[in-house]
């Protein structure tokens, strides 16, 4: 076994003492080295008022809790910890209430003879985590069969539930104002997914123990590209993503590395897979045997990507990633030309590439009877747009 420390480590900047201490505060186990590192840290001038900030933005507030509680609380203050132990609390009865609805709509989807699977929410928590208290659910999310979408729907709102709005993969629905759920049919969009179908989603399922009631939800491995998959669909911009992969890789040290591999290579999704594992390795210190380092010393631009990740994650100068930029993101993480391909007809697809903007029309001016040229000219306009942004965040000569 080959530890974090002992691989190479992605060659950037350290970053503020807040920062330091809040990736030392965002694991479940805390070793020796770990706990040496924040005692340290909490012994110098912290600006506890930015780390709360960034926890927050993070969604990690209940890790950076129990850490310092189990540490060192009386280098904590009195009211910075008050705070953090109510946030805590309220935190857990959420997710409380939250497993109890899921388990209600599972047992009302079982009436009625619609199987689901379950995944992220609750399920994720207790797999990953191992504790419901130590996570920030956001909401619930259940995968029906295609062919059972629009049964489903009728029957969350025949339960109270409306909807919020809805894509092509997924729809968003709320009950109250605590009750939030995802119904999937798809898990991404399809220009980001490495399935085939979302049949193979259904043949790679198993059953998790929720309150001591077995809940359906994605094996292991299929849990691990599902949490990479979404990490890269939003361009790992919270800490939150990176901590459910490593906390997945923590309480199950003894994947089958092998098996694992060959699973991503036929899916066509090896490097946005190996990113995941590598930041999250580097960032929260994870173990890695040498099958899986081996993989990812050979792929550059995995490295490379995993370095932009880390440069960009805390860094208050870079504004939002935008639909152009995110979409290249998504080039750079698949190998596969086929699949970057897929990924750029989904940007044309889904930022309007096919309707001329007054973006446009304010880059040239032409004749109504010069319409068509627009259609040209986007694919230049863009690409000035956004080439210095593209250089200073993602650019890197891939050598794959």
């Amino acid at each position: 076994m080959i530890t974090s420390s002992q691989a190479n480590k992605i060659p950037v900047e350290t970053g503020s003492l807040e920062t330091q201490l809040l990736l030392c505060l965002t694991r479940t186990e805390m070793n020796s080295q770990t706990a040496e590192a924040i005692e340290n840290l909490l012994r110098q001038n912290i600006n506890w008022a930015e780390l709360i900030e960034i926890a927050k933005q993070h969604k990690v507030m209940p890790l950076v809790y129990q850490s310092l509680k189990d540490t060192c609380p009386n280098a904590v203050p009195k009211n910075i910890l008050d705070n953090l132990q109510l946030f805590f609390k309220k935190n857990l009865r959420r997710n409380l209430l939250l497993t109890s609805e899921l388990l209600k709509l599972v047992d009302l989807f079982k009436k009625h003879k619609i199987p689901v699977i379950a995944f992220k929410g609750p399920t994720l928590t207790a797999l990953a985590y191992g504790n419901l208290a130590l996570r920030e659910i956001q909401d619930l999310d259940i995968l029906v069969h295609e062919s059972d979408f629009v049964k489903a729907e009728q029957l969350l709102i025949s339960y109270g539930y409306w909807l919020r709005v809805r894509v092509p993969w997924e729809a968003h629905y709320q009950r109250n104002d605590l009750y939030s759920l995802d119904l999937h049919q798809d898990i991404v969009p399809k220009h980001l997914s490495c399935f085939s179908s979302s049949n193979y989603l259904w043949e790679h399922i198993e059953f998790i123990s929720l309150s001591g009631i077995n809940v359906l939800t994605l094996s292991l491995e299929t849990s691990l590209i599902v949490l990479c998959l979404n990490g890269t669909k939003e361009c790992w911009q919270n800490l939150n993503r990176i901590c459910d992969v490593a906390e997945l890789l923590r309480s199950h040290p003894n994947i089958d590395w092998e098996r694992l591999i060959i699973k991503i290579n036929k899916l066509r999704c090896k490097r946005l897979v190996l990113v995941g594992i590598f930041i999250s390795s580097n960032f929260l210190d994870i173990p890695l045997n040498d099958t899986i380092l081996r993989h990812i010393k050979a792929d550059r631009v995995a490295q490379s990507i995993a370095e932009n990740i880390k440069k960009r994650l805390f860094s208050q100068a870079i504004s939002p990633i935008e639909e152009v930029e995110r979409t290249i993101f998504h080039i750079r993480t698949r190998e596969d030309w086929q699949d970057k391909v897929k990924s750029f007809i989904g940007l044309m697809k889904h930022s309007g590439w096919m309707n001329i903007t007054k973006n446009d029309r304010d880059f040239i001016h032409l004749p109504n009877y010069f319409t068509f040229v627009y259609y040209l000219i986007r694919p230049l306009r863009i690409s000035l747009k956004y080439s210095s942004i593209l250089a200073q965040r993602f650019y890197v000569r891939d050598h794959s």
